[in-house]
């Protein structure tokens, strides 16, 4: 966690990892949980060999985790996520002399557990507010071809009262199919306080700074130490791509499978193709992202891709069965009014 008002240089931390950091910075010592960290300071020196000294103020408790950052985001938000991941650390590796112990063989797995459980807690948190929404992602994804039809329909025109029907008609779209377009924007946007939350729990929370995951360390960026030959990074990149493709790419699938056989306009065409475009658009600045951010968050980018694709696929098969078990009850309501009749008919005989 950085304060603002101070040049930002790439700096050694306390763990000997580099870290970008400003004239003050934060880390988070979560003393409750048995972790420790003694220095607050440390020097450095630049090209030209003047010296620089960086100070470190350390956050204990969730009190200072406001009042030392004066920001309610990094309380409610970061100081929980790094108690909760430090937990799982301790609870998964335990501790020597009744501290954590980044030097114990299980420490480096311990992390990972920790930030796939982290993830998972998150995903649910997501989950209780966009149920709704979650339930109607193939509907929605279906949805965008009706869209581009009216869309098309008035093309071009100016005129007031046709950008008054084509929002009407729009709004009875979202009502017929019993979607909410407020509830869709804030799905997309519900999850991103947690993920800049992990931006800053890996660059600040001590128990992770110290960690290691076989050759990888969770502060360093894939990217910078591809360049540098360090190639078992670029495994992160490789589990993440073909995941972060199949995540965004599995809703249109599952909903061109259910409706193959169905014809579609010209529009819906465009803009499946227009749909497309942007998801791969989307999937390349995500590849940067992950190639430039913290291995750490590299993981539970990793992790929550595949939390996404398992909820995905969950929902999918919970509205299969839901439409399979309605049919069958239309069905027997249809058999039983037949005998009915037919029963009906052989007594008036």
């Amino acid at each position: 966690m950085n304060t603002n008002g101070y040049t930002v240089n790439q700096v050694s931390d306390m763990a000997g990892n580099k870290v970008y950091a400003p004239g003050v910075a934060f880390e988070i010592i979560i003393k409750s949980l048995s972790d420790y960290g003694s220095k607050t300071h440390w020097f450095t020196a630049d090209k030209n060999g003047v010296f620089y000294e960086y100070q470190y103020k350390v956050i204990t408790n969730w009190a200072e985790a406001f009042t030392m950052t004066s920001s309610p985001y990094y309380g409610f938000f970061v100081y929980p996520l790094a108690w909760m991941l430090t937990a799982f650390i301790r609870v998964f590796s335990g501790t020597t002399d009744g501290i954590l112990d980044p030097a114990k063989s299980n420490y480096g797995i311990s992390v990972i557990f920790s930030i796939l459980l982290s993830s998972i807690f998150v995903r649910l948190i997501i989950l209780t507010f966009t149920l709704k929404t979650q339930m109607n992602q193939e509907k929605m994804t279906g949805m965008q071809g009706k869209q581009a039809e009216i869309q098309q329909k008035y093309k071009g025109s100016n005129d007031p009262q046709a950008k008054q029907k084509q929002q009407m008609e729009l709004m009875a779209l979202y009502k017929k199919e019993g979607i909410s377009p407020i509830s869709s924007i804030a799905t997309s946007f519900l999850s991103m306080p947690f993920l800049f939350a992990m931006f800053s729990v890996v660059r600040s929370t001590h128990a992770l700074k110290i960690a290691t995951v076989g050759a990888i360390t969770l502060t360093e960026q894939p990217w910078a130490q591809i360049k540098s030959g360090n190639w078992v990074y670029l495994s992160l990149i490789a589990v993440y791509l073909p995941l972060q493709v199949l995540s965004m790419f599995l809703p249109m699938i599952l909903n061109a499978v259910k409706k193959k056989k169905q014809p579609q306009s010209e529009q819906q065409k465009k803009a499946k193709r227009k749909q497309l475009i942007f998801q791969l658009i989307f999937i390349a600045v995500f590849v940067f992202f992950v190639s430039s951010v913290a291995s750490g968050v590299a993981i539970y980018w990793i992790f929550s891709s595949t939390l996404q694709i398992s909820q995905t696929l969950m929902f999918h098969y919970l509205r299969e069965s839901k439409s399979k078990r309605v049919l069958k009850k239309r069905e027997r309501l249809k058999a039983t009014k037949v005998k009915q009749i037919e029963k009906n008919i052989a007594k008036n005989k």
